[in-house]
């Protein structure tokens, strides 16, 4: 073999090992969710690795490699930031590092985290880059994880602000409530036959704003201690009913409720709290049943593989389709309270409680015909 084609030969050799070290790097790239760029700039020539392209939601024919598409994938507001990253890492002659978090435009709409490193490879004589190359990590489900985190340590915070909040409420409100309806409960009394009928009236709207309002405070403590003692167990909501329904029995007999309940399937949850539900969504169907119709009131579940669905269904007013979410509120009322008592809690209870559970509370409703109200619970 001549010199020639024995350098032919090596050549050839030597290409082959380049293509296989080029796929298993490749390989490597795909397999860690990364992409990288090289981008000579004194030949004006870009290039973005097809995993790279793959990050935004692109193949690799429908995105061209330049600085302008750059800028126009990366969201305006990390932009100064990418630049003056470049700027101190172009001044300091690759001293100092250039590694950047910014956010890209996917192709689909959302946003992605990418994790940017890059090295300036080359420089001319005037000092100044002339080849850059850089790899791109996707870390997007690592900055979800994060912000959840830090949501979950944010609703913490709140959580405990609320608590202290209850804490003031059940010592600094409470007490002067019990006051003020001590005192005009005393003076009624004491003084009926020396009040003329306007002071009487005074007194009788100040009595009941203050049960209300102590009402009302109550029930927000309620709210602030869902969950507090949370310890999931097996519980028979059958049980629960019977003792609901007994709670009930004086209610339920002087508005001569008929009440139809299937047989409910053993569920893991928090005893006290899913009796809250019942009894939330049992009141309600009685207080807002028409007026001349027996109230009929049918409870039942139905178990799935994943959940349990039970049902609380009423013959009552209904609730107009605009309202269907607003009434799991806190304090949000869709009637006056002339005529329809009620704090504005009841919901938002079974709401909360509900969700503790990893589950789903919603409601179907035809006004003039009834309301149907659904909760979920993991199974």
């Amino acid at each position: 073999m001549s010199e020639v084609d024995q350098l032919i030969q090596e050549n050839k050799e030597l290409k082959a090992k380049l293509r296989d070290k080029e796929i298993l790097f490749n390989h490597i790239v795909e397999s860690t969710f990364s992409g990288y760029f090289d981008w000579n700039i004194k030949e004006k020539k870009e290039y973005w690795s097809p995993t790279l392209k793959k990050m935004f939601g692109y193949e690799n024919h429908e995105l061209y490699s330049s600085p302008i598409t750059w800028q126009r994938l990366i969201y305006q507001e990390d932009l100064p930031i990418v630049f003056d990253q470049m700027d101190a890492h172009i001044k300091s002659r690759g001293k100092i590092p250039f590694d950047c978090k910014m956010r890209f435009h996917h192709k689909q709409g959302f946003r992605v985290w990418i994790f940017c490193q890059v090295k300036i490879v080359e420089w001319n004589e005037l000092g100044r880059p002339t080849r850059i190359v850089g790899s791109l990590t996707d870390i997007t489900d690592i900055k979800n994880i994060q912000e959840t985190e830090a949501y979950v340590e944010q609703l913490e915070s709140r959580n405990k602000e609320l608590q202290q909040f209850a804490y003031v409420a059940s010592h600094d409100l409470q007490e002067p409530l019990r006051t003020i309806i001590s005192f005009t409960e005393h003076m009624s009394e004491e003084y009926k036959d020396r009040l003329d009928e306007t002071a009487k009236t005074y007194l009788k709207y100040i009595t009941g704003a203050s049960h209300r309002m102590s009402e009302l405070v109550k029930g927000l403590l309620d709210y602030t201690r869902i969950g507090k003692n949370f310890k999931i167990k097996k519980i028979d909501p059958n049980k629960i009913l019977e003792a609901v329904l007994q709670d009930l029995h004086s209610l339920l007999e002087n508005k001569n409720v008929k009440i139809e309940i299937e047989k409910l399937p053993k569920i893991n949850g928090l005893e006290t709290e899913i009796r809250s539900v019942f009894m939330n969504l049992i009141s309600n169907a009685v207080k807002y049943s028409k007026k001349d119709v027996t109230p009929i009131i049918k409870i039942g579940a139905i178990k799935d593989v994943n959940v349990v669905k039970f049902f609380v269904e009423d013959n009552g007013i209904g609730i107009e389709k605009a309202y269907l979410k607003r009434i799991f509120l806190i304090f949000q009322r869709l009637h006056n309270k002339n005529e329809y008592e009620g704090t504005g809690i009841g919901l938002a209870h079974c709401q909360k409680i509900i969700e503790l559970h990893g589950g789903k509370i919603w409601a179907e409703s035809i006004p003039n015909l009834g309301s149907s109200f659904f909760f979920t619970i993991p199974a």
